[in-house]
């Protein structure tokens, strides 16, 4: 499977709210007085145009003279049960602080250029600060993950022609298949038919993105008609499986 390696960009923005007159006595917080929820999640077949959004969220527990979050974003590569594993970043390195006095501190973390395939969530972790810059609490919390998924192969039978083989009555059938998605593919299985019967079949060990391959069946002369299918029982995932076989006359695949 293609996998499109590239650096990761961040970036982020803050919002506070102010202490301001009027406002009740702050309440006693419980854990819930912070949070990180995905607030974006956008994949793209353009390495370029990915991104996922998240945000952190804390409120002042009694005490709190100041706020801070600390992003890290974590990976799993590919499908399965795979952990979760840090990222290294410099640019989520620094600690994000609130102005002195905010009742609210939210933060917005973005990443782009996220890969192939692959599953991201943040962790977040949270500091309340008392006077002195006492410690007052901490919490590490992590969001729900946003997938990219793979871009997709689309594989296509775009010609079949003939030519006779060494053994008597016996053609030699090659079968130009080409993979016209964003996605590579491997283990491309390809069938073919003589007159409506099953003959034989060949594989493809790998077919990029953007590229096609010729494979080669033997089997007898045919009457009718030729036909050549990839991926006969569907079991690649494609942008469209509609299109995977060709039939061609016996008089157009050679003399």
């Amino acid at each position: 499977m293609r996998r499109l390696i590239a650096a990761f960009v961040v970036a982020g923005a803050a919002f506070a709210a102010s202490v301001a007159g009027g406002f009740a006595a702050t309440p006693v917080h419980k854990p819930s007085a912070s949070s990180v929820t995905v607030a974006a999640c956008h994949p793209s077949d353009d390495v370029t145009q990915r991104f996922a959004s998240f945000n952190g969220q804390m409120h002042t527990i009694p005490g709190t003279q100041r706020m801070a979050m600390h992003f890290t974003l974590l990976e799993r590569i590919g499908h399965g049960l795979a952990p979760f594993k840090p990222v290294a970043l410099p640019d989520l390195k620094p600690w994000r602080r609130s102005k002195p006095g905010a009742r609210t501190f939210i933060y917005t973390q973005r990443v782009t250029a996220l890969r192939d395939g692959d599953s991201y969530r943040m962790r977040v972790q949270f500091r309340w600060y008392g006077a002195n810059k006492t410690v007052l609490r901490t919490t590490t919390l992590r969001s729900r993950s946003c997938r990219q998924p793979a871009p997709l192969p689309n594989l296509t039978v775009t010609s079949i022609t003939s030519a006779p083989a060494t053994t008597s009555g016996q053609r030699v059938y090659s079968i130009t298949v080409g993979n016209s998605g964003q996605g590579d593919a491997s283990n491309v299985p390809v069938a073919l038919k003589i007159d409506g019967q099953t003959v034989g079949g060949a594989r493809i060990d790998l077919l990029p993105s953007q590229e096609s391959s010729v494979v080669q069946i033997q089997g007898p002369a045919c009457a009718f008609s030729v036909r050549a299918v990839a991926d006969p029982d569907r079991v690649i995932p494609e942008t469209n499986d509609s299109d995977n076989g060709l039939t061609v006359p016996c008089s157009q695949v050679g003399p």
